[in-house]
């Protein structure tokens, strides 16, 4: 662990965050004495899927493909119905 006084962490702030980023956790000290602790965020990164990852993850469970020729059934023509009004 990397330790920084306060006047150091004002003088060279842009460098104690890289640091940081990079996975260093940091103290930061005032009179030499430890009063907080920098440490990296840790965020899980969104995960990115191409169209085919997309597809593979999907097709498998998809509703059983008799029912949408139940609800066809069902639904019949209703909405062709109402377009002759």
């Amino acid at each position: 662990m990397t330790t920084v006084s306060s006047r150091d962490l004002r003088n060279h702030t842009a460098e104690v965050l890289r640091r940081v980023a990079e996975g260093a956790r940091v103290t930061i000290t005032v009179h030499g004495e430890p009063i907080a602790e920098v440490a990296p965020v840790h965020r899980a990164r969104p995960r990115l899927f191409n169209k085919a990852d997309v597809l593979a993850r999907i097709l498998p469970r998809q509703a059983d493909p008799g029912l949408a020729a139940q609800l066809e059934d069902l639904a019949g023509d209703t909405t062709r119905d109402l377009d002759a009004l």
